[in-house]
């Protein structure tokens, strides 16, 4: 990790908590540090699923990943430039393998839409993924306090500008 500059392009991996990859897509290091990387990904960006399905992301994104942190977070920005959302997936803290960015989502999500209040979602899935890979109620609490932490940081979080690619927003 010690050759990664800013500007570089990485594959980032979007895992089960079985490890599989569900999930992956390239991104841009805007920032890079011992504790935590930043990507900025631009909208019309391909997203690509287990399932062989390619999709294009709406929105221009930047996503920080903390190296001890149980959560990573996405600021989502309209074409425009205008703040659409911030997201928090509660997930493993990332690894660097190969290569690769992955984490694992662990379902338990924050949705923040301004000046909307951070609220927590996909607590279905999350159920389903607590059977689906037997979660411990110790693990399930730990995500529960994780969420309640992000849900926090949400309502708290300062989003920088909106990443440019070369074009300038209206």
């Amino acid at each position: 990790m010690q050759s990664l500059k800013i500007g570089d392009v990485i594959h980032v991996h979007a895992c089960k908590a079985d490890g599989t990859t569900y999930r992956s897509w390239n991104a841009i290091i805007e920032f890079v540090s011992p504790e935590l990387i930043i990507t900025v990904g631009q909208a019309g960006s391909p997203v690509f699923n287990a399932g062989g399905r390619v999709f294009h992301i709406e929105h221009h994104l930047r996503a920080y990943y903390w190296f001890d942190r149980y959560h990573n977070l996405i600021e989502v920005f309209e074409p425009s430039g205008n703040l659409l959302e911030i997201y928090i997936n509660v997930a493993s803290p990332p690894e660097w393998t190969d290569g690769i960015l992955k984490f694992k989502d662990h379902e338990l999500d924050i949705s923040k839409y301004p000046p909307k209040p951070a609220e927590i979602v996909d607590e279905e899935e999350f159920a389903e993924a607590v059977l689906e890979y037997q979660y411990s109620l110790e693990f399930q609490e730990k995500m529960y306090a994780v969420a309640r932490e992000a849900l926090e940081l949400a309502e708290s979080w300062k989003a920088k500008p909106c990443p440019t690619f070369g074009e300038t927003h209206d």
